[in-house]
């Protein structure tokens, strides 16, 4: 006698059909904040995003290449791409979120966060707190100290 099996079909209840996420001329920040890790790599997003985002957050092309961990001229083919990859957009969706946490430490103030990213910090080793972007454990240090700064615990 044959066992019937429990578990033969995937499950059909979500009959829904889902195109793939692709960013619009929404601010472009504001999206990548609230993506889920689904959303990374379901999402197309074009090489133009960046300079996009280059514009939105007055950060350089050199900037930007070590936040999505290329070279500044490998930075420059990516912004001729028509998809910049789930890789890449994973580390711009970190930095949007890491974005958002500096824009509320400072008010909703750009300027002064940007200037406070391109003036050496002591307490982040007497370096700019922009090279530190370039890298997972750079970001989370700078996490650490937007909370600080928000929290006025900086010292």
């Amino acid at each position: 006698m044959k066992k019937e099996k429990l578990y033969n079909q995937k499950n059909s209840n979500n009959t829904e059909a889902r195109d793939p996420m692709v960013a619009y001329q929404a601010p472009l920040m504001n999206a990548l904040t609230c993506m889920s890790h689904r959303d990374i790599y379901e999402m197309r997003l074009s090489g133009q995003s960046l300079v996009d985002i280059q514009n939105q957050t007055s950060l350089s092309a050199q900037d930007l290449a070590g936040i999505v961990g290329v070279s500044k001229s490998k930075y420059y083919e990516l912004i001729q791409m028509d998809d910049l990859g789930s890789k890449h957009i994973d580390a711009l969706a970190d930095f949007a979120t890491l974005w958002q946490k500096g824009l509320e430490a400072f008010d909703d103030e750009e300027s002064l966060l940007y200037e406070w990213l391109e003036t050496r910090n002591e307490n982040l080793g007497n370096i700019k707190p922009v090279d530190l972007l370039s890298s997972r454990v750079g970001r989370r240090a700078l996490e650490k100290a937007f909370y600080r700064i928000e929290f006025s615990t900086y010292g």
